[in-house]
């Protein structure tokens, strides 16, 4: 197995769903491993229940196009080396976790201060980076009555649709394909070390 890549979802780590119980065993089992994994919103609150931090609800919800600013720390640096120092990108979360111990943060929000963070060979984010103009469209005309009540943290849907193409085109090339880049490379840099052994 070359690595693990957990997303999204409108239920909590939380909720008492067997699979998610099935879901924290992998990770920890892999993550004994030191086998990669990557987490985007719900799938970063997992991986961080998992690795021992823990997921509360926000004061209120994050929804948008948001800034995030990188951190200054080693691990941050190591990371996010490529990307701008302050980048916005695309934020859908009710929850926030803490860091698992031994896990380094890498960009916070205003609203919310540890947004990512990384494990060995793991990276969390809650943000979701992968979106495109049509997933995030698809989003909006689904779950639309979730942009209610507007607020500084939470950005009505003309705004979010403003510029829609050019914000996500922006964020997948400052952002997620550097991001993914990174963490690619420790991927296969993992293989390698299965070859070698």
């Amino acid at each position: 197995m070359s690595g693990l890549v957990f997303l999204g979802g409108t239920m909590s780590v939380n909720d008492a769903h067997d699979w998610l119980a099935e879901e924290i065993d992998l990770i920890s089992l892999a993550a004994d491993e030191g086998l990669p994994m990557l987490g985007h919103c719900m799938g970063s609150q997992l991986l961080a229940k998992a690795l021992g931090g823990t997921v509360t609800p926000m004061p209120d919800k994050e929804i948008g196009w948001h800034e995030v600013r990188k951190l200054d720390n080693p691990i941050a640096q190591e990371w996010l080396r490529a990307m701008p120092d302050r980048v916005e990108i695309f934020i859908w979360h009710h929850e926030a976790f803490s860091l698992p111990p031994g896990a380094a943060p890498l960009y916070s929000s205003t609203h919310c201060p540890v947004q990512a963070f990384a494990f060995g060979n793991t990276i969390a984010t809650v943000a979701h980076p992968e979106v495109t103009t049509a997933m995030a469209e698809e989003w909006l005309s689904i779950y639309g009555y979730d942009i209610e009540p507007v607020s500084a943290r939470v950005r009505p849907i003309d705004q979010i649709r403003e510029r829609l193409a050019e914000r996500c085109a922006t964020m997948h090339c400052l952002f997620t394909d550097r991001l993914y880049d990174a963490w690619l490379a420790r991927v296969r840099t993992h293989n390698l070390g299965d070859v070698i052994a």
